[in-house]
């Protein structure tokens, strides 16, 4: 058996809620990956924070990011 026919036998046994949960994934995978700035394009940002607004922002960062609130949704 192919590979493709393999997919869509195992596809076909999955109920249909998992079967567009398949389908979501494989859509994701065939879309293009987003496209950033290169690193030309950023380098005039080099060194525009001082020492220690860049600590600063790297505390918030840990102290905030990362976290779920419950109730904020």
């Amino acid at each position: 058996m192919d590979i493709k026919a393999e997919i869509a036998a195992r596809v076909n046994n999955l109920p249909p809620e998992m079967q567009e949960e398949v389908l979501h994934f494989v859509d994701s995978l065939a879309a293009p990956a987003p496209k950033g700035a290169n690193g030309a394009a950023l380098r005039h940002f080099a060194g525009c924070l001082d020492r220690v607004s860049a600590r600063e922002m790297a505390q918030a960062i840990e102290e905030d990011c990362e976290r779920v609130d419950a109730s904020e949704w």
